[in-house]
């Protein structure tokens, strides 16, 4: 086998605490993440030479090294110790600086995509090395509900999670994760809530949405666009309304899809931001 097609999901976080500044400068994190079914398309094929190649559709990428699934291949060949050719095909739905991880999702599927192809690294050695690429690649080394500490690039997997409905709401416009952490920085803060994560997990499996993000009030600061589609969900019906990542974009979190739905068909058809309807998944899927 020299080429595999992965889909590659977005993700939301239901949780996200942060817990301080680290000395390398990165920020501490707690989030509860989950996967979901918005899929950007990852083509992987090796040939003999060398290089690295991104074509891309949809919406416009970087081609080198700012690129998140370059620099995934690249360090993928160094890890393993290997030498070929790498083109990276990538059909791009997932909104560009959303808070849905697209470009780490990306990278994710391109380390599992060459292992495999190639068989060469372990599970364990495929963490460490999503751990050198972005903050949330990890969580795409499994692609299951999981606790992110660290920086997001210590993952536990949390077993038996529901995987729920959401509604999400992008707004179109990029955010720069960098600014809103410096906003965060001379945001006043509550004092540091740290919840105990099995109490908060124990809820969600209970059919509650004890949603959370630190970087809310920071990015409505900059951007009160967010509030005003907070707002918005919850003036149409939706009960659990958080923003995921460091924003644009917001989501309602459902059990159920049928009410996930009402609310969707209400606002399907808005001309002023992109909706989507999806459901949390497990696991890769593969075309």
């Amino acid at each position: 086998m020299n080429n595999i097609t992965l889909l590659s999901p977005a993700k939301v976080n239901l949780t996200l605490e942060i817990l301080g500044k680290r000395p390398d400068g990165y920020h501490e994190i707690r989030s509860i993440m989950q996967p979901v079914n918005i899929f950007d398309e990852i083509k992987i094929e090796i040939f003999d030479g060398v290089g690295i190649e991104i074509q891309s559709k949809g919406l416009k990428l970087p081609s080198g090294d700012e690129n998140l699934a370059w620099r995934a291949s690249d360090l993928f060949l160094k890890e393993s110790r290997l030498s070929f050719k790498v083109r990276i095909s990538i059909k791009k739905t997932i909104p560009l600086g959303a808070g849905l991880g697209g470009g780490s999702s990306n990278a994710g599927a391109v380390l599992v995509g060459l292992n495999k192809i190639t068989k060469k690294l372990t599970q364990d050695e495929l963490l460490k090395t999503s751990a050198k690429i972005g903050a949330d690649v990890a969580l795409f080394i499994n692609c299951r509900s999981a606790i992110a500490e660290g920086i997001g690039e210590q993952i536990t997997v949390i077993r038996d999670f529901p995987l729920f409905h959401y509604l999400i709401i992008n707004p179109g416009f990029e955010v720069s994760t960098r600014k809103i952490y410096e906003q965060w920085e001379e945001t006043d803060k509550e004092e540091l809530r740290l919840e105990n994560i099995e109490n908060t997990i124990s809820m969600f499996r209970n059919g509650k949405f004890p949603l959370w993000n630190d970087l809310e009030k920071a990015a409505i600061g900059v951007y009160p666009e967010i509030k005003q589609l907070k707002d918005r969900l919850i003036d149409i019906g939706a009960r659990a309304v958080s923003m995921t990542g460091s924003g644009p974009t917001v989501f309602a979190a459902f059990k159920e899809k049928k009410e996930a739905s009402i609310i969707y068909n209400y606002i399907k058809d808005s001309s002023k931001f992109k909706v989507y309807l999806v459901k949390g998944i497990s696991g890769w899927h593969r075309l």
